[in-house]
């Protein structure tokens, strides 16, 4: 509702500037009256010379005719899009949630608005023409009604592969009214297609693809080549661990029948705080979400681990808010540079686990409390997971399964970022220690865990760090690297490198 009633102030704004450059300037919409009646050249033209790669929102189709003539004139334009926004302000006084297709949405807003599919879809383009047209400089200014207008030409564009779900309060507050309408892809082929059809040759690499041969289901594509090489180390320079018990022997998990369970808490707390009194410089934990961070860190407080931590490192903490966070980032960072050494609380999913790099002494330490599953209620989730399993076969659990453990190595990957550099991973829940979660993490991981790596208590985790963080310490000098991790000109290009290539090549 708050991001209508944005949108009902920009369509005001709108007017009011058409109207008054309709008094000085009436040729300049006149001028974009032709350019539309002709058809959108210009995103034609933009789209031929790769300006930009091909945009599923707005398929050739729509490319090659000229805008309808409901919407051509700036003010048929605007009266269109406050009659749209009508016809979402009346779904939105709903009372239950409801779940419905794009083409059931586009047969009821034609039923009760009179409103066409063709219109719609030109409606994201149609908006950014005005906008050039009338000169606004600002256009964050203008981001709900941006929002609206991409909306249109979605649900419009595609019949398949999207879902509407309408609900009446959000999940966090479900005692206030909060009218939420959710339009989300099921489809994630639907955004890569676009990719596929301009290129002949596709190469689709990450450090965290694993399982492979779950992508080519979910994008929708056959692969040709696909292949899971391991790193190339003049050293073990990473030393995953999975502790599934306390020192009193108690089972670590952040699965919902133990996540209240003082026992499990303390000895989470106790973890990071032994942890804290051996690790140099930075050490990044991640949680499976922003409330579970939360209720870890007041019991911690309230049983005093937390200053007992604090004794040892700087605690700063990621929150939803992207400003405090980075600033926590930046706090941080410097705590690292000054030898001080700190602890960052992050959540996976978060900004942290996407795209910060903790290179050297940003990370020395990665702790993963627990598995981070997404949220099984929610009705997008299940939505999604229903469509993978009608569309693709894939089952729930599977690809429940795949998605976590893809994130828990997105978050412990973030400490090794070169040859050069070191660092531990903690997966700190029991569940990491059976075959089918740990065979979902990538080969890299996997081979550096040993039978001794496996269900340690957080003593024996202490123990193994601590011998790990010596062998770290000792000199490490880039000659050491030559024909192991590092190859010069003349290596690269003898007879013995070049047979080894071509069978590493036939391997995969």
């Amino acid at each position: 509702m708050r991001t209508l009633d944005r949108c009902q102030t920009n369509v005001d704004t709108l007017q009011n500037t058409i109207q008054k450059i309709k008094e000085t300037d009436a040729a300049k919409l006149k001028e974009e009256y032709r350019r539309l009646v002709e058809g959108l050249k210009e995103a034609n033209v933009a789209r031929e010379t790769d300006i930009y790669l091909s945009n599923p929102v707005l398929p050739d189709e729509i490319l090659k005719e000229a805008v309808p003539g409901t919407i051509r004139t700036a003010e048929h334009f605007v009266g269109f899009l406050r009659r749209f926004m009508e016809y979402l302000k009346s779904r939105l006084r709903v009372q239950h949630v409801v779940q419905e297709s794009t083409p059931q949405f586009l047969k009821d807003i034609f039923d009760k608005v009179c409103i066409d599919r063709k219109p719609l879809r030109f409606c994201a383009e149609r908006l950014q023409s005005l906008l050039r047209t009338l000169e606004i400089a600002d256009i964050a200014d203008f981001s709900a009604v941006t929002l609206i207008s991409n909306f249109a030409t979605l649900v419009s564009t595609y019949s398949q592969g999207f879902t509407i779900i309408i609900e009446p309060f959000e999940d966090r507050t479900p005692t206030i009214a909060n009218p939420v309408l959710h339009f989300s892809c099921m489809d994630p082929s639907i955004a890569i297609k676009p990719v596929f059809q301009r290129f002949q040759s596709v190469v689709i690499t990450s450090g965290t693809l694993s399982p492979l041969d779950i992508y080519p289901k979910i994008l929708d594509f056959r692969p040709v080549t696909m292949a899971s090489f391991t790193m190339t180390l003049a050293r073990t320079c990473l030393c995953p661990l999975i502790v599934g018990r306390g020192n009193d022997q108690v089972a670590l998990s952040s699965k919902f029948e133990t996540r209240e369970d003082f026992a499990v808490i303390r000895n989470y707390g106790n973890l990071l705080l032994e942890m804290s009194a051996i690790v140099p410089d930075g050490i990044v934990a991640f949680f499976t979400s922003y409330v579970y961070m939360e209720n870890i860190v007041a019991s911690w407080y309230e049983q005093g681990i937390l200053e007992n931590i604090q004794r040892n490192k700087l605690i700063f903490i990621e929150t939803p808010d992207a400003a405090e966070t980075s600033m926590a980032l930046e706090k941080y960072q410097e705590a690292c540079e000054n030898g001080r050494g700190a602890i960052l609380l992050s959540v996976a999913r978060g900004k942290v686990s996407e795209g910060i790099d903790f290179v050297h002494h940003f990370g020395r330490a990665v702790i993963m409390f627990g598995v981070p599953y997404v949220y099984t209620q929610s009705r997008i989730l299940k939505a999604r997971l229903e469509y993978l399993r009608d569309q693709f076969q894939i089952r729930e659990n599977d690809f429940l399964t795949f998605d976590a453990m893809r994130h828990a190595a997105q978050c412990v990957g973030r400490a090794i970022r070169g040859k050069t550099d070191y660092g531990l991973m903690i997966f700190a829940d029991k569940r990491y220690a059976r075959a089918d979660k740990r065979g979902k993490l990538p080969r890299w991981i996997q081979e550096h865990i040993n039978d001794g790596s496996l269900n340690l208590t957080v003593d024996e985790a202490i123990q193994l760090s601590k011998h790990f963080l010596r062998q770290m310490a000792q000199p490490f000098r880039q000659e050491d690297q030559l024909g192991l991790s590092l190859l010069t000109l003349e290596q690269l290009e003898s007879e013995e490198m070049l047979q080894k290539i071509s069978q590493i090549a036939h391997q995969t």
